[in-house]
């Protein structure tokens, strides 16, 4: 019926899911720096919030920076900064829509919420 090796492959497989699942189960804040970062409820990550799709490759500025290039509803995009990662650390990973609060001159990221895992940077 099944050899040894349809067996392996699927162990593999299930092992491979585990790793792509834990990364996905980890909180934003996990790959902040909590000093400059504090995770909220949706309750009171305040108010300026919108929806933008994430460009899945973001720019390495530093060891603790990133650049993403994001786009509103419109359609019009916007190149943002995300400071106070740990280092080489994207909390953006994988991820393809979530609301953001950005700065008023629209370049930094000063809150995300990913489906009510929400953390602002602390001021």
């Amino acid at each position: 019926m099944g050899g040894g090796k349809e067996g392996s492959d699927l162990e593999s497989s299930a092992s491979g899911d585990k790793d792509r699942i834990a990364h996905i189960m980890d909180s934003l804040i996990d790959n902040l720096d909590k000093d400059k970062w504090a995770e909220v409820s949706v309750a009171d990550r305040g108010d300026g919030y919108a929806e933008y799709s994430i460009n899945r490759n973001p720019k390495q500025l530093d060891p603790s920076t990133l650049g993403f290039m994001i786009t509103d509803d419109d359609g019009e995009a916007k190149n943002v900064t995300l400071t106070a990662t740990l280092a080489n650390k994207n909390p953006l990973k994988g991820v393809g829509r979530a609301e953001l609060k950005l700065d008023p001159d629209n370049k930094n990221i000063l809150g995300i919420d990913l489906n009510g895992d929400c953390v602002v940077l602390k001021s």
